[in-house]
């Protein structure tokens, strides 16, 4: 694993493949299960969905998928403290007056919420809460890419996106990513969303991506690339002695986000 094991307890274990092999289990099922209070099984799937081990819902809990990722709600609260201390990592690694491509996600979206110390930053993003979030500063020059907008996220893709973004250099391409697999492999799930960010890679000269540790339990089914076409990791937790060694290979400066919450 790139990371260390998580801490889990035998029971938390047991609840990660009672959940695979049913599907979804209601929180009173498991507590019936394994004969313990509800409120018991509430904080084991907190702490197994903190751990990306399994998703949470209102009153149970289902796998990890494969083929869709979470609801953008869910993916805002999930690990929320990490993400803004990573965005606040990766805010640092830029320079005032520099050109940055942002793309989708929560964590792209913490590291523009970071960026309030900066001047006169060039910033082209295919994520319109990401522009919103920017749109206040009138030092700040923003492009927008042009597009299908998705409105369950703010995301902005499709051919007209690529477009846009292709008709920019940057020295900086800020992304985010949903999965990561032990050999380095970088995953996300949208076909779409992979393109766009394969042209932001393209046309940066530094590439920052930015996961937090659930990224590293995640396995989605779309390829974006793997470590060599990064330049920085900048994540919240320090990686197993095997996944730096796949990182010094690759020529990747990882960064450790301190999280104090």
């Amino acid at each position: 694993m790139p990371y260390d094991p998580p801490s889990t307890s035998p029971r938390q274990d047991q609840i990660v493949r009672l959940v695979r092999s049913q599907g979804y289990m209601a929180n009173e099922e498991m507590a019936q299960h394994f004969s313990v209070a509800v409120q018991t099984i509430r904080r084991d799937v907190t702490h197994l969905a903190e751990l990306g081990l399994l998703c949470r819902h209102h009153g149970g809990a289902t796998p990890v998928s494969t083929v869709e990722n979470l609801d953008y709600d869910a993916r805002q609260i999930l690990n929320s403290s990490a993400k803004d201390a990573i965005g606040r990592y990766a805010a640092a690694l830029i320079p005032d007056r520099s050109s940055l491509f942002i793309n989708i996600g929560t964590t792209t979206e913490a590291f523009a919420r970071s960026l309030t110390s900066h001047r006169d930053l060039r910033i082209v993003t295919n994520n319109l809460h990401v522009a919103s979030l920017v749109s206040g500063r009138t030092d700040f020059h923003t492009i927008i890419a042009g597009g299908q907008l998705r409105p369950q996220d703010g995301a902005i893709l499709g051919a007209t996106a690529i477009e846009t973004l292709s008709s920019f250099r940057t020295e900086f391409g800020v992304i985010g990513i949903s999965g990561i697999e032990e050999d380095g492999t970088l995953l996300d799930f949208d076909l779409e969303e992979i393109q766009c960010a394969r042209t932001i890679i393209r046309n940066s000269r530094r590439v920052l991506l930015l996961a937090d540790h659930t990224k590293f339990t995640r396995h989605p089914l779309g390829r974006v690339g793997d470590l060599r076409d990064i330049d920085d990791l900048i994540t919240d937790r320090p990686v197993s002695d095997s996944f730096q060694r796949l990182l010094d290979a690759a020529g990747v400066t990882l960064h450790v986000a301190e999280n104090h919450e």
